[in-house]
């Protein structure tokens, strides 16, 4: 039994099959390059919104202008009564309305309260809240502007009257996501995730070959549990070999490539990196003997990538789930994997910083390796 033979052996299994192949080489690919390029915007822009124009004044139609004046929308429609408005929001050629009401610029000079009113469709959040900030911004603009001639006509200088506008101003920084961009926040994410669902599922479909082909072989060269230990680790070198490939690509060349936020250091990555991979190998030895043919594992496995991202946090943050469903999240390598390698290569953290990440990470490698030679040793007859 010679294990440099065994590593050999299982990447030409793994690479020799065209099905295998495709999902362990192509599909990694393909992702890389077609996934992200839908977000390649980042942010959108220029929302298109119906204006209705109530008042008629010189006032209203200089908001209005500074409204559309900006990047985050558009006007692209005006109407004469809300109802109007209400219906092109239905038909979908505009998604938010911004209504200037009768009495606006009167209201304005006589300095009591005007009001604008602002409807966005919020089924995404991302229209929402481009709309909603784009248009309240250009209101607050033209409010501070009043203001600053009112207080210039009543005697104050330049400088005390932008002081009494605005007289604790806020300033806002984007950490870690300077354009504010979902592509930047979730392209990365998805990346370790593709990693670990290729893997699962590539895998399993070379385990279901071997068992399909009746090769007991495959899951211990050698007779008892030591043939077992041989078997684990010649697999878990093989494709970690495979793997170190395509996550250096990941995160090494297309990082750059599309210009994400990368601040971590390259061997405290690389820690990560390789404690998730040595993870989630283990995990698919283990659940590879549950799949008794070639495609049994794409069946079984295809539909566990819309929960991992849920469990991982993508969607929806893990601090609101359930105690019982937030530890029972952390059984997924992707949970501690994304969080951990993200907070290390987006925001600039250290070892120590996700220490916890790191631990569990730690401890779902030494179950995996221990419970992958055991499911071995008990299939090959041990």
């Amino acid at each position: 039994m010679n294990w440099f033979r065994l590593v050999a052996g299982e990447l030409s299994l793994a690479l020799g099959d065209s099905a295998t192949r495709l999902l362990l080489l192509g599909s990694v690919v393909l992702y890389a390059f077609f996934y992200p390029y839908p977000y390649s915007p980042e942010v959108q822009d220029h929302v298109p919104v119906v204006v209705v124009d109530l008042d008629h004044t010189s006032l209203s139609r200089q908001l209005i202008r500074m409204a559309g004046a900006g990047d985050r929308v558009r006007v692209a429609a005006r109407a004469a009564t809300l109802d109007r408005a209400k219906a092109l929001c239905r038909s979908g050629e505009v998604q938010g309305i911004f209504l200037v009401p009768e009495g606006f610029q009167g209201k304005v000079l006589k300095g009591t309260k005007a009001e604008v009113a602002v409807w966005s469709e919020a089924l995404s959040f991302f229209t929402y809240r481009q709309v909603a900030t784009g248009l309240l911004s250009a209101s607050g603009t033209l409010s501070a502007g009043i203001e600053i001639k009112r207080l210039r006509a009543a005697g104050l200088a330049e400088e005390a009257a932008f002081a009494a506008t605005e007289p604790l101003p806020l300033q806002t920084v984007q950490l870690f996501n300077p354009a504010g961009g979902y592509g930047t926040y979730v392209v990365p994410l998805v990346f370790v995730l593709i990693l670990q669902q290729t893997l699962l599922m590539g895998v399993g479909m070379v385990a279901g070959a071997r068992s399909e082909a009746g090769d007991s072989s495959w899951f211990s060269p050698g007779p008892g549990l030591l043939g077992a230990v041989a078997a684990v680790s010649s697999k878990l070198v093989a494709y970690l070999l495979l793997y170190s490939i395509h996550a250096l690509a990941y995160f090494g060349v297309l990082h750059r490539f599309y210009r994400f936020v990368a601040r971590g250091a390259v061997c405290e990555m690389a820690v990560v990196m390789a404690l998730f991979l040595v993870s989630v190998i283990l995990f698919a030895l283990t659940l590879s003997v549950l799949f008794p043919h070639r495609e049994t594992s794409l069946f079984v496995l295809i539909g566990t990538s819309m929960p991992a991202i849920f469990l991982s946090g993508i969607s929806w943050p893990v601090e609101v789930f359930p105690p019982w469903l937030r530890i029972f999240s952390y059984v997924i390598p992707s949970t501690a994997g994304i969080d951990g390698f993200l907070r290390v290569s987006t925001m600039g953290a250290g070892l120590g910083d996700v220490a916890k990440d790191v631990a569990i990470l730690m401890g779902l490698v030494v179950v995996y390796f221990f419970s992958a030679v055991w499911v071995f040793f008990k299939k090959s007859g041990g």
